[in-house]
Order: structure tokens, then C-alpha cells, then sequence
């Protein structure tokens, strides 16, 4: 009998499930905390724990202990609390529910800077009214969460209640995909940035940061501009710098805190347009990692993937908006395929998919500064990916510009591995003579071309360079 092991990467590290057991959620509450906070749970943390698991907030062993790592990255054992520690006294103080109900308003517009729609409103009154949120200080702390996710209010698993159905996009119904997460900003994604032959890469940021060991240990917590190097030798990495100094065998993670925005300043890669810029700068966790069996030292960007799209530079995003929309759902498509299906480009170096035009060009924060109305395109088609009309992903290849006809995957490679990719057609908005790029799936000019001159959707494009597929809103 094989086991089958769930990896989650989240903000708080790389969260392990243990084999998938036959055994209910409700009695593995302990085994959870124990994993997470190195203990037994008192009586009280047992019954709040055990209290999500049942009202369905938390469905996953893994979801079970990502909260449980959240709340130890706050001090904290339990929710609802005004203030609390791991490993001292805890102070249970409930506030008012009828206070909080009415402070709901002005804490969301603290936190957001703006005022929440009445579905936002209503989803975090409801969360208080069933006792899932029962401290003010909770309730910002929850809202702070949110908002370094990306999102303005959570799932509709609260209270006991199953998630609603997510609304269809131009057509596109929802559906589920095999290994695609839930989560409002998708599947956490690794990118390959640069590498070194082990020499040091330094790091710093715009905001407070963590330096931690291998999926959660944390060495040191420094501040905003502090710069940290991280180099490999004698089959360890050294981490010094802005008062830190340790060597350890296992991989390092730099962690942003507040939603601060990582720098990798030994990292180059210069716009050719603005003088000056460079693109170094990156949202979510940079990883520094050895290789296995090979002497390079990566720097890898861990992010979720709607965050990642938002820095992809494969256009500088003008023209039609479905032919963006179609860009989006390929790149997207892309990089899931290989986190999800091949287990990625280059396993032993622990990235999905490079920052490269082997890969996808991304070029992080700075590109998504550049070019917002990309990213506001891109999120209109979000969570929609290309399938094979049985729940799995397939590999959206394309390139830049053909000579007026694709090329089979059998022609070009000699494989027919990929049905959707097996017919050449017709590319009637070509500009080049010969082949830019492998000439295989979409063509970017070709798809521009049917957006801007024929007014084609994205549905319309993506159906005639890939055959036989089926769009799916994944989330």
C-alpha cells in the first residue's frame, strides 16, 4: 500500500500532513497541535480547536495545523482572545458581540482604507454573530490576514455552511481540477530567479521580515532595509548580516511580514525601456536552496499564483482585453501544469518554472507597479485554467509569432503525447516570415489579431489553438 502525502506552502512555511489515515479530523485535533506547538493542548485549546473542525471551518489535517502555525506566528494558541502566548498564561477575554457588530465598519475601513460592499459587511457580522470571531482584537487580526492574501472577506465555509457556488466567467462554468487549491488567490507557486555556484545572495526588504529554517523554525526577525546574505559551502548555508549568524544544512526561507515586499539585491535583471529600474524586487517568500546532486545555489520566489501572474512580463499590457484574458488563463495554466502535473521543470532545484523565456518572463513587483491594468485583466479571468475536459491540466504552450500557420507538437517534436496540441491552424495575423519561437499552440501575435480585428472572446481563442479542451473555473 503506497501512502499519499498533502503538501501546503503557505506565508507561515511548508506544512507536512501526515498520511492520509482513515481515522476522523475531529480525533487527530491533538496530533495536530502536537505537531505545531510541541505539546498537549490544555482543555481549553482542545475544545477550540476541535470546535473549528466541527463546525467545518477547517475540513484538512493540513488546514488544520496552516491555522494553528498562524496563530503560533501571532503567539497565540487559540482565536477569540485579546491577547495570549504559547507558552504562558492566556487571557480569554471575550468582548461584546453587539460592540463588535457595530465596529465591524470602521475596523474594515482602518484595515482596508476604504468601505466594505454588503456582502463583506455581512460576512465578517455573521463570523462574530456565530461566535467564530469574539475579541475586537480578533476580529483586525482576521481582517489583516485577509487583506495579506489578497482578499476582503473568506470562503462561505463559516458557521457550519458550505462554500456557494463561484459565478461563471464569460462562459466558462466552475468545476474542479485535480490538485488545483481552492484558495481565492490559487496554488502557491515556486519561480526560479537566479542562481549562483554557492557565492552569496543578499536580501533585504521594505518591511519587517523572518529568517527561517526549513518549512517553520524561525533564526531571527529583521527590519525593514536590513540586509542578510546567504551563501553555500562545506555542506552548509551561511546566513549573516544586519546582526545575524548561522549555518545550518537545511534550506532558508525569508518570510515578509505585513505584506512587505522582498529585494533581492545581489540580483540583476535591468529594464531596457526605464533607465535605472531593475527588476528585483519580488512579492511572498524567497527561498535560497542547494540543488540536489549539483553545485547551484537558487534564489526562488514562493508566491500564489494570481500574485505571481500580476509580475508575468510576457506583454507590457496594452491591446484588446481578451486577448489579455487569454494570455492570463495559458501563463496560469502553465505554471500549474508543471507544479501540479510534472511535479516541475527542475525538481532537484526545487523550482515550478523559471522567471525565464524558457519559461514565462516574470519579472516580480516592479512590472506589476508598471503595468496595473494587466493585472486588473488578468484577475476578470481568475482562477480559470485550460483542462482536458477530465479534471487535469494541459500543458498551454505558446510563442510569439508564426508564418501564418502553428505547427503540430508530432511536427515540431515528434511526440503525440499532447492531443490538444496536434493540428496545425491557420494564423492569419502573423506580421512575421518565419517562425519566433517553436511555432506549437497559441500564437501571441495570432491571438492579439483575432481580439483587435475579428473581436474574437478568449474562450473563442483558446478553443481554436488548443483542440478539444474545456475551460474551467477552478476558483
Amino acid at each position: 500500500m503506497r501512502w499519499r502525502y498533502i503538501i501546503v506552502i503557505t506565508g507561515l512555511g511548508l506544512v507536512l500532513a501526515q498520511p492520509a489515515y482513515a481515522k476522523p479530523l475531529s480525533a487527530r485535533v491533538n496530533e495536530a497541535f502536537r505537531s505545531v506547538y510541541l505539546k498537549n493542548p490544555t482543555r481549553a485549546e482542545n475544545v477550540y480547536w476541535l470546535g473549528r473542525v466541527v463546525r467545518g471551518d477547517k475540513a484538512t489535517f493540513v488546514a488544520l495545523q496552516g491555522a494553528m502555525y498562524y496563530h503560533r506566528a501571532r503567539g497565540a494558541t487559540i482565536g477569540g482572545v485579546s491577547s495570549s502566548t504559547v507558552n504562558g498564561s492566556k487571557t480569554t477575554t471575550k468582548d461584546n458581540k453587539q460592540t463588535m457588530i457595530v465596529k465591524t465598519l470602521p475596523i474594515f475601513v482602518a484595515v482596508y482604507g476604504s468601505d466594505p460592499s454588503k456582502a463583506e459587511k455581512a460576512w465578517w457580522r455573521k463570523r462574530i454573530s456565530c461566535n467564530e470571531i469574539t475579541s475586537l482584537t480578533q476580529l483586525t487580526n482576521s481582517m489583516k490576514y485577509h487583506k495579506a492574501k489578497g482578499a476582503r472577506k473568506g470562503r462561505n465555509t463559516i458557521c457550519g455552511q458550505a462554500a456557494a457556488a463561484v459565478s461563471a466567467v464569460g462562459g466558462v462554468g466552475r468545476g474542479q481540477v485535480a490538485g488545483i487549491s481552492s484558495h481565492p488567490m490559487g496554488n502557491q507557486v515556486r519561480i526560479g530567479i537566479f542562481k549562483t555556484d554557492g557565492r552569496a545572495i543578499q536580501v533585504t526588504a521594505n518591511g519587517t521580515w523572518q529568517i527561517r529554517e526549513g518549512a517553520s523554525k524561525i533564526l531571527g526577525t529583521v527590519g525593514k532595509d536590513d540586509v542578510v546574505q546567504i551563501s553555500w559551502s562545506d555542506g552548509k548555508y551561511h546566513v549573516r548580516g544586519s546582526g545575524q549568524s548561522f549555518d545550518t544544512t537545511n534550506k532558508i526561507r525569508l518570510v515578509p511580514l505585513n505584506q512587505a515586499i522582498m529585494m533581492i539585491k545581489s540580483y540583476s535583471d535591468p529594464s531596457a525601456t526605464i533607465p535605472g529600474k531593475n527588476y528585483n524586487r519580488f512579492r511572498g517568500i524567497i527561498e535560497i536552496r542547494k540543488c540536489d546532486n549539483c553545485n547551484e545555489l537558487w534564489a526562488i520566489n514562493d508566491l500564489r499564483v494570481e500574485y505571481y501572474l500580476r509580475g508575468l512580463a510576457e506583454t507590457s499590457g496594452t491591446g484588446p482585453e481578451e486577448y489579455l484574458k487569454a494570455l492570463g488563463i495559458v501563463a496560469r495554466t502553465y505554471v500549474l501544469y508543471h507544479k501540479i502535473v510534472t511535479g516541475g521543470r527542475s525538481p532537484n532545484k526545487g523550482w515550478d518554472i523559471t522567471n525565464t523565456p524558457n519559461d514565462q518572463i516574470y519579472r516580480g513587483y516592479e512590472y506589476e507597479i508598471i503595468t496595473s491594468r494587466m493585472a486588473s485583466i488578468f484577475n476578470k479571468s481568475k482562477g480559470v485554467v485550460v483542462t482536458n475536459g477530465s479534471e487535469k491540466l494541459v500543458t498551454t504552450v505558446y510563442f510569439s509569432d508564426s508564418d501564418g500557420r502553428t505547427r503540430s507538437a508530432k511536427d515540431k517534436w515528434g511526440t503525440d503525447r499532447f492531443p490538444h496540441l496536434q493540428q496545425s491552424v491557420a494564423d492569419p495575423h502573423h506580421v512575421a516570415s518565419s517562425c519566433r519561437g517553436h511555432c506549437v499552440g497559441m500564437s501571441a501575435q495570432g491571438a492579439f489579431g483575432f481580439a483587435k480585428k475579428d473581436g474574437w472572446s478568449f474562450k473563442k481563442i483558446l478553443n481554436y489553438y488548443y483542440k478539444g479542451v474545456k475551460l474551467v473555473k477552478a476558483y
